[in-house]
């Protein structure tokens, strides 16, 4: 039984899910000024959605650090699709994400996401990658704005720790001399991912870290600067996933099962 509310609160949380990119074209339309906070807007959209089919508890530790040091670049591990709705607890104001080029043909809606200031690479076009991230980086520059990405560049499908890095949120931190600002989720995926059939009522702790510095740091450190924050995101997964499972013993068995 318990299953079949869970995919029943999935299927919800989908639907929702659908017409969120068009609440985002709605808000831009009496905000075209400020476009730089639909997607802040987009993802409470989400959240309330669903906190209404699903309560997810979201416990935020270092929330200090998430308006302090813009512009700079957010670092966020990656469990599932449905993360947005408890991104939205930290998601910072004037913060655009990279979405993949797939997301931009899609009718509307990557138009929609397009207007909202958010940036579409093709991963299989070097040049087109390379120019995206440029003016990406030019913006951040001239109009304070921050970038949210993903640094492990794909959903964490093992499941266990973290995936390995992509260099080139580093690259473009060292380019721009701004700060990286980690912020770390226990694990969700089994509370949380709606595609895979799993939405149930939990908690979720995250953890904003200290910023990196990366002034006066140049392009030989970047294999250095991505290790560094690897490193302090895994420990800190470590110590959050640790403190999710012993506080609720039956959100570890959840899963463990799904792994």
């Amino acid at each position: 039984m318990q299953k079949v509310i869970s995919w029943l609160r999935s299927l919800l949380i989908i639907l929702w899910m659908l017409l969120s990119p068009f609440a985002m074209g709605v808000w831009l339309l009496f905000h075209r000024h400020d476009r730089y906070d639909a997607d802040r807007a987009f993802l409470r959209f989400i959240r309330w959605g669903v906190q209404k089919i699903a309560p997810i508890e979201v416990a935020v530790e270092g929330r200090e650090h998430l308006t302090t040091h813009q512009p700079c670049i957010f670092l966020n591990n990656h469990q599932h699709t449905i993360e947005a709705a408890i991104i939205a607890e930290v998601y910072p104001p004037r913060t655009v994400v990279v979405a993949k080029m797939g997301l931009r043909k899609i009718p509307i809606v990557g138009w929609i996401f397009e207007k909202a200031g958010n940036v579409f690479i093709d991963r299989s076009d070097l040049e087109q990658s390379i120019q995206a991230m440029n003016e990406l980086a030019e913006t951040m520059r001239r109009e304070k704005v921050d970038l949210w990405i993903f640094p492990e560049g794909r959903l964490n499908t093992d499941r266990v720790g973290l995936g390995p890095f992509k260099k080139g949120p580093f690259h473009m931190a060292i380019q721009l001399q701004v700060p990286l600002v980690p912020v770390v989720f226990s694990p969700s995926y089994c509370l949380l991912d709606a595609v895979a059939g799993h939405a149930r009522p939990g908690k979720v702790w995250i953890k904003v870290l200290a910023p990196i510095p990366t002034a006066g740091l140049t392009e030989d450190d970047v294999e250095a600067l991505r290790d560094i924050a690897y490193q302090r995101m895994e420990a800190a997964y470590e110590e959050l996933e640790a403190r999710a499972f012993g506080f609720l013993p039956h959100h570890k068995v959840n899963c463990e099962n799904v792994r």
